[in-house]
């Protein structure tokens, strides 16, 4: 099959895979939906207090993420099986078709349907038992600031997942967590080698009452704010701009042309 896009082979195929894979959207969506109504019958019977709906949207945030994080591993887990992938690779379709049919279906439409599924469900018992559902979680999400950075953090490390999905054949889910804490402990180690060895001196002389803005990064989103930090160094500067671009750019950049790579020279 040539590497050539064609937008009506495409759509069959998406239609096609989204038909199969529909029944594990909805009992993934289900079970999460499912674990809220859990939670409030828990509060009706134990006549527990109102649960605030700041509480609520970070656990469609949670629940959203852990969506993203599994997807990959459930809905194309055999892709690259000996026997079962063949089926997969015998599709008519080309290899780029087939990688964006992928990347809808475990980027876009599963998160989304759970996202959504949660919100609908919190929506429906907020209206019904205020007094224990206090507020609705959805203003809570649409009021959140960090969205975007947070589904960016989300999206690149399921673009990991994803990326070892297709690399390992067998305990995929294991050996792309062992990985990850790898590559997480690599670079930690790069940035003290680079802290404590490369820029010691600028280390040591930053202005302590910048210290919290260093302490209080909940999202490698917002290192960019210590560029302009009063005491830093250029070279910790440069650090910082460094671990950015790796992040959001070449960590992405490499996952998703990794994975295309391997959806490409797959071999059974």
């Amino acid at each position: 099959m040539n590497e050539i896009f064609s937008s009506n082979r495409f759509f069959k195929l998406l239609k096609k895979e989204l038909a199969e894979r529909v029944p594990m959207i909805i009992k993934m969506a289900g079970t999460f939906s499912l674990i809220l109504v859990g939670y409030w019958v828990s509060i009706l019977i134990f006549d527990g207090g109102a649960s605030s709906a700041t509480s609520r949207a970070t656990y469609v945030f949670i629940a959203t993420f852990i969506t993203m994080v599994i997807a990959p591993f459930n809905l194309y887990k055999s892709y690259n099986h000996p026997k079962k992938g063949i089926d997969y690779v015998l599709l008519p379709a080309s290899v780029t078709e087939k990688y964006l049919s992928m990347l809808i279906n475990t980027v876009i439409i599963l998160p989304l349907v759970t996202f959504c599924a949660i919100l609908f469900t919190d929506t429906i018992i907020s209206t019904l038992s205020p007094s224990s559902f206090s507020g609705y979680a959805i203003n809570s999400v649409l009021n959140t600031q960090r969205i975007l950075e947070s589904i960016a953090d989300a999206l690149i490390f399921q673009q990991g997942c994803i990326f070892g999905n297709f690399l390992f054949k067998k305990n995929k889910v294991s050996k792309t967590i062992m990985s990850g804490a790898a590559l997480y402990l690599v670079l930690a180690l790069i940035v003290v080698f680079f802290l404590t060895v490369v820029a010691r001196d600028q280390f040591i002389n930053i202005d302590t009452t910048n210290t919290h803005i260093v302490i209080g990064q909940n999202s490698l989103s917002q290192l960019g704010k210590l560029g302009s930090a009063d005491g830093l160094g250029s070279a910790i500067k440069a650090l910082y701009y460094l671990a950015m671009t790796t992040f959001y750019v070449f960590m992405p950049i490499g996952f998703l042309t990794g994975t295309f790579y391997k959806m490409k020279t797959q071999q059974y």
